[in-house]
This record gives structure tokens, sequence and C-alpha cells, in this order.
């Protein structure tokens, strides 16, 4: 299974994070997120710039997150988090990049063609493992791997501006 990962920050510095876990063939399967969350003044001076990569530690942690489903990889939109977040499962920051190269793997980033005239590239949270990237690869194939970002930013963007503020 593959997990994405974002964390939103509303105009009015309110924040929700969430993990949508989809199948080998792109269904979802799962969705949890965090009740929109706002930080106190204090919060926000302690954490300082910290502060998001913070919130996405104490959602990661949790064994809540991942049960019943057993997430092979989780793939965020965010580059900070693959270097402040520290938890048993792989976190990969993709991106669509032109490139015409081959598959190209060097310790915890490298390239992946998408087709011929685009991409992913990747940076990893830990040196990924054959199993892990033929499992990438075959996502690659099958849909996608970016769209799903887009339905859990809309997602996070509606859990946010429905809340009663």
């Amino acid at each position: 299974m593959l997990g994405y990962f974002s964390i939103y920050k509303s105009e009015d510095e309110t924040f929700s994070g969430g993990l949508l876990v989809l199948n080998e063939n792109g269904i979802p399967v799962s969705f949890k997120y965090t009740e929109p969350i706002k930080p106190s003044k204090i919060q926000k001076i302690i954490y300082g710039s910290n502060l998001k990569n913070y919130l996405a530690f104490q959602i990661l942690s949790s064994e809540e997150l991942y049960s019943p489903h057993d997430v092979d990889l989780i793939l965020t939109d965010d580059s900070d988090l693959i270097n402040y977040i520290d938890i048993d499962k792989v976190i990969m920051y993709i991106m669509e990049v032109s490139s015409d190269k081959g598959f190209e793997v060097k310790e915890k980033e490298g390239i992946i063609p998408i087709n011929q005239n685009s991409s992913l590239r990747f940076y990893s949270s830990k040196v990924l493992d054959s199993l892990t990237l033929k499992k990438l690869k075959s996502y690659i194939e099958i849909f996608d791997i970016f769209e799903p970002f887009t339905r859990l930013k809309e997602a996070l963007v509606y859990i946010c501006s429905s809340k009663e503020k």
C-alpha cells in the first residue's frame, strides 16, 4: 500500500494533516486526518519554523494512522519532512521533472522515468531496498502517482474551511 501525506496551512494559520492510503491500483482504502489545529502564540514562539515539522512528526508517529493497513511507503509533497521525521516507514518527497534520463538511484535519491519527457525525482528518508523501488515503479506504471496529492490537498482545505472558527 502507498501512503500520501501532506500538511495544509490555511491563511489564518490553521493546520490539518492527512494520510491517504491507496492500494496497488491507486484506489483509496483509508483516509485519516487531524482536526484543524490552530497553534497558540507560545507554540509559534517555541517551535518557530519547526512548527509544521513538529505537527507532522506527531501525526506520522501515531500507530493508529496505519492500522489496519501495511503502508510500504509514504509519499509527501513537502521536502522538509524527509529531514525532520524519523519513523520506521520510508518517507519520500517526490516531484515531476522534465528529463530523458534513465532509471538512476544513489543512496537516498534518484530518478525514475515516467514517460519520454518526464521523470519522477525522489528524495528519501532512508536508503531504499530493491523491493521498495520495484513497488514504486509498479505504482508509476499503473496510475498517475502525483494526482492523489491534489485530492489530499482538496480534502484538507475542505476540513479546515468547514470547521466553525
